[in-house]
């Protein structure tokens, strides 16, 4: 007959090896949560710099210019190149892109494809920006990560988690769309934002999600793929020249309107036109200046190099129109 001991001394060593099993299991899990807390840490110190929020303004019937709307964007180069929604600049007077930490430029449309809902803007920086690149999404699977960065509801850097929930979907919108479905949240102010994996590259622009009082996790970017070649076609293009005028110019203080010429370019098309330093410039061909970005804003906005132009401005208390040729 078959007897099993049940003395202590038999029991100790099971439960001693228990316990040590427990405690390897629990600590793999432990390392294993840590490690994907760090690798979304990564993704969002990677990103965020790269992550820009896109204003939609326009002009309103008193001719001042308002804030219509908001969306996202992100640099896909160091000069300034960066991708976002046609449907977030659609019908702007100006566009803006604001950079983390607050600092706002004027961008110009080098092209956008209003079939696949894409924008290629580019900004003047003073400085290399931080960019994105891009992933080979057809290594893409359903169950990856998914990573939505941009400006929901106004709060301008948001970072949502989620994963890639079915690839190639059609939602009937155009005949070029190319959806990455994903329960990531993706809300209003998030189009244009890049959706990102593990790794922080971007493998897809975030575009719509499906709304019944808030997000219900049906949300949709469009392929990188996609995206890379709307935006290699639209660079092949290339960019019209700027205009240059030769002047630096800083706000009014106190709140005044206008700009103030603080430095003047030898040889320069504001020399020719007999601007001097401390004029203050306020109007460009009858339109109001309102601040620094505005008045670089009206300028990328509505001339190309050899336009001429009426500029208002104020010299000594006097007011005084001068022709401008921009070169």
């Amino acid at each position: 007959m078959l007897q099993v001991r049940t003395d202590k001394a038999y029991l100790k060593p099971l439960f001693l090896l228990a316990c040590w099993a427990f405690a390897v299991l629990a600590g793999e899990e432990y390392n294993n949560a840590h490690s994907l807390q760090e690798s979304y840490a990564k993704v969002a110190e990677k990103a965020f710099p790269a992550v820009v929020v896109v204003l939609n303004c326009r002009y309103d019937r008193r001719g001042q210019l308002q804030e219509h709307s908001q969306g996202s964007g992100f640099f896909v180069r160091n000069d300034g190149v960066l991708v976002t929604n046609h449907h977030v600049i659609e019908g702007a007077d100006i566009i803006g892109v604001r950079l983390l930490g607050g600092k706002l430029f004027p961008a110009t449309v080098m092209g956008t494809s209003k079939s696949t809902d894409i924008a290629v803007l580019k900004v003047d920086v003073d400085r290399k920006v931080p960019f994105l690149s891009f992933a080979d999404t057809s290594k893409v699977k359903v169950g990856h990560y998914a990573i939505a960065i941009g400006a929901p509801l106004s709060l301008s850097h948001t970072m949502t988690t989620g994963v890639v929930s079915f690839k190639g979907r059609k939602l009937g919108v155009n005949n070029n769309e190319d959806f990455i479905q994903t329960d990531a949240s993706i809300n209003p102010g998030n189009s244009g934002g890049p959706l990102l994996n593990i790794d922080g590259l971007v493998i897809g622009v975030n575009d719509c999600g499906i709304m019944q009082g808030g997000s219900i996790g049906l949300n949709f970017a469009i392929d990188a793929k996609l995206v890379q070649r709307i935006l290699g076609t639209i660079l092949s293009r290339g960019l019209k020249e700027r205009p240059r005028m030769g002047l630096t110019v800083e706000d009014v203080p106190f709140g005044g309107k206008g700009v103030k010429v603080t430095a003047v370019q030898r040889n320069s098309a504001a020399e020719a036109a007999g601007i001097k330093v401390g004029d203050v410039i306020t109007a460009i061909d009858k339109t109001a200046v309102h601040d620094i970005f505005h008045f670089q804003a009206i300028v990328l906005t509505n001339f190309s190099p050899g336009d001429s132009t009426a500029m208002d401005i104020v010299r000594d208390g006097k007011k005084n129109s001068l022709k401008l040729s921009f070169k």
